[in-house]
């Protein structure tokens, strides 16, 4: 029982210091809204309602593949690290925080340049469409950093330092309460002060963590195929799928005035070719090979399909 106690309580703390920045951000946001800003409780609750229950919902959904991904690796780092093959443990990690972010990155900039659409598609309220969509655009890049800290907390667990996490969590969360507050109190920011702290948060967690790495399994980070060259083609992407959005929007709302199926009609096109744009991009400047796609959820699948759009050696 005392094993077991050891074992879970930093599991338990970590998780809850995850969601401990939330509540807090929305406790410090209240606070300072109706004592400081003089705006009604209802007026700031229903704003922070917004922000909690639609911008924040939506960035979630991507993040959420990082969760799956981290529950997969946990065991794997485990055994290899404690078989003592260190090398090993390590291409394990490259491999997961590559295939995360291969995926991560094009749904954050996904995310930011359509996010009005999205927006609209999943939460089609007018009188909040604006700020929902404004905030949902500030988040796009937490999914990066979320995924990416979510990952390597799974890393530095597996490798038995499961109390670190939690240190950097504290550590994270401190920094970005220390930001809030004054955003808050001296500026006239609102919500988008408390998406600057859950950037600051998000990203301190993955510096931390990338630190803690380092330190105990000498990690050390490839930077040029894991986050450039994915980013590179996320962008491409993201200028394609807002011009196909903007192009069909434009012709379609000539013909029928119903602007959420205009809407539906022009996003999936979007997205689709998008998405089509960006795993060609991927592959044709090599920031991905067959064993990292081997490695993705139906990497079998999309390897065949690769293969036979010709992106990829048949043989």
């Amino acid at each position: 029982l005392k094993l077991i106690i050891m074992v879970v309580t930093p599991f338990i703390l970590s998780t809850c210091i995850y969601n401990l920045s939330t509540s807090l951000n929305q406790s410090v946001y209240l606070y300072f809204m109706v004592d400081f800003k003089h705006l009604s409780a209802v007026e700031a609750t229903t704003a922070y309602g917004v922000y909690a229950g639609k911008a924040v919902v939506i960035s979630n959904i991507p993040i959420a593949l990082s969760s799956a991904m981290s529950s997969a690796i946990m065991p794997t780092v485990a055994s290899t690290y404690a078989q003592g093959a260190v090398k090993q443990t390590k291409k394990k990690v490259t491999a997961a925080i590559k295939v995360t972010m291969l995926i991560s990155i094009p749904a954050a900039v996904g995310i930011g340049v359509l996010a009005r659409p999205v927006t609209m598609l999943l939460f089609p309220q007018k009188a909040s469409l604006n700020m929902a969509s404004g905030l949902l655009t500030g988040l796009a890049v937490t999914v990066v950093f979320y995924a990416l800290s979510t990952l390597t907390n799974a890393v530095l667990q597996g490798i038995g330092r499961v109390n670190t996490p939690v240190i950097n969590a504290a550590v994270s969360l401190a920094v970005q309460t220390a930001v809030l507050v004054p955003l808050l109190w001296f500026t006239d920011m609102g919500l988008y002060a408390v998406v600057i702290a859950t950037i600051v948060y998000s990203l301190l967690m993955c510096i931390l963590n990338s630190i803690s790495m380092k330190k105990h399994l000498g990690y050390k980070q490839e930077m040029d195929r894991t986050f450039f060259r994915p980013l590179f083609c996320a962008v491409i992407m993201g200028a394609a799928a807002w011009g196909i959005y903007r192009g069909l929007s434009a012709l379609l709302i000539k013909i029928m005035d119903r602007e959420y199926v205009v809407n539906l009609l022009s996003l999936l096109p979007a997205v689709l070719i998008g998405a089509f744009v960006y795993f060609a991009l991927v592959i044709r400047l090599r920031a991905v090979k067959e064993a990292d796609l081997k490695g993705m959820p139906k990497g079998k699948l999309i390897l065949k399909f690769a293969k036979k759009m010709r992106l990829l050696p048949k043989n």
